[in-house]
């Protein structure tokens, strides 16, 4: 039995005790919250993107209205 197949059925303490059986131990941790970190990204909110601010909640792009303010200066 795999452990998606245990998860899914209900069935987790029989998955322990059939690795156990075969000889797995205890996970440490630490390790194990290491590997999970490297792997698992929290999601990005719906509002962000993979691109950064330009700061002063601009996106960046130049106006017509900037050129012609930094044209008047």
């Amino acid at each position: 039995m795999t452990l998606s197949d245990a998860l899914r059925q209900n069935r987790l303490a029989e998955f322990i005790a059939q690795e156990e059986a075969r000889g797995v131990g205890p996970i440490d941790r630490a390790e194990f919250d290491g590997a999970v970190a490297r792997i698992i990204k929290a999601p990005q909110s719906k509002d962000r993107t993979s691109h950064s601010s330009s700061g002063g909640n601009s996106s960046g792009t130049r106006t017509r209205r900037d050129s012609d303010q930094d044209a008047s200066r």
